[in-house]
């Protein structure tokens, strides 16, 4: 979500990213997404990740979505980057 927001932000412009926002917000209020927000266990687990994999340049964001995708047994991650893949996530679109 945060790596979204601030592309869109920076590429595309406010209005963008609060639709985005608002995407979001329709979707969890529909039941179609459940978004967890970062505490200090999920941070902890989101460092950890990150230092077990050395050889990627994974973003903190990239570690969090990754812990909760496992946390979650998502079926396939939303990305547009080979971060997730090579972690062993599936990727759509």
């Amino acid at each position: 979500m945060s790596e979204t927001a601030t592309r869109l932000r920076f590429d595309a412009g406010l209005e963008a990213a609060l639709a985005f926002r608002s995407l979001l917000e329709e979707a969890v209020e529909a039941g179609r997404l459940i978004v967890r927000h970062a505490d200090a266990e999920l941070d902890a687990r989101a460092w950890d990740l990150m230092e077990r994999y050395p050889g990627l340049t994974l973003s903190f964001t990239d570690c969090v979505g990754a812990v909760t995708a496992t946390e979650g047994r998502v079926a396939a991650v939303f990305g547009l980057d080979n971060d997730f893949r090579v972690l062993g996530f599936p990727l759509e679109p």
